[in-house]
């Protein structure tokens, strides 16, 4: 069964997540949260916030980390190594 949800919650999940890996489009982010709510939906799982945060969360530091050393300076834009793309502590 499809759930609706106020579009604000993506916005303000999305807008955390750009703040934590800023090196990643704010389009790319937005993509990665509506696709991990759409995924969660479609297994059936009680869609929230928080999940869909945590999901996302973890799909983007994936997307970090899988980017080889030779692309690492393009990811992280003109700021140097460790600027940009590395996840705050939680």
């Amino acid at each position: 069964m499809l759930q609706t949800f106020p579009v604000q919650d993506l916005r303000r999940i999305s807008a955390r997540l750009h703040d934590e890996f800023s090196g990643l489009s704010h389009r790319c982010v937005e993509r990665c949260v509506s696709d991990t709510w759409n995924c969660v939906e479609h297994l059936g799982i009680a869609v929230t916030p928080h999940l869909v945060e945590r999901v996302a969360r973890e799909h983007l530091e994936a997307m970090v980390n899988s980017v080889p050393p030779s692309q690492l300076s393009a990811v992280r834009g003109h700021h140097g190594p460790g600027h940009g793309v590395v996840p705050r502590p939680r």
